[in-house]
């Protein structure tokens, strides 16, 4: 079975899933900070060297990486106003785990507890750490 790399699937579902859920998006951009890191030493490879190619490079990746880099910046934003609890007191962060206004103990009248955000963040975690394997088959 054929995988792509993460970055090009996380450009992917980045465009997929922002439409469809934008606050959602917004709040979990401010965790992926690769598109920005990787813009970032793609411009300054092109003002160190000043050769042609990285020049072709730098404008490749402020095309690919540069609307990623912009959502990302957004999401800190976000995020930052998310965690002051001033907006979206509703959602939670898949990164950070409960809202800004939630406690550490669960609702007393919450039978579950906090069981669903942990089985969230537990299978997140295991995404962030495992890498998919291919067999060449």
């Amino acid at each position: 079975m054929n995988h792509l790399p993460r970055p090009i699937a996380d450009w992917i579902a980045l465009w997929r899933d922002l439409p469809r859920f934008p606050r959602q998006v917004l709040l979990n951009r401010a965790h992926a900070h690769g598109s920005a890191a990787a813009l970032t030493v793609t411009l300054l490879v092109d003002l160190i060297v000043g050769h042609s190619f990285t020049t072709i490079a730098a404008y490749t990746a402020l095309i690919v990486l540069g609307p990623p880099s912009l959502v990302g910046f957004a999401g800190a934003v976000i995020h930052t106003l998310w965690g002051r609890g001033l907006i979206w007191a509703d959602l939670v962060c898949e990164f950070c785990g409960d809202g800004p206004d939630d406690g550490d103990d669960p609702e007393p009248d919450d039978p579950a507890g906090d069981d669903g955000d942990d089985l969230i963040r537990e299978i997140t975690d295991y995404l962030h750490t495992h890498a998919p394997t291919t067999a060449n088959v």
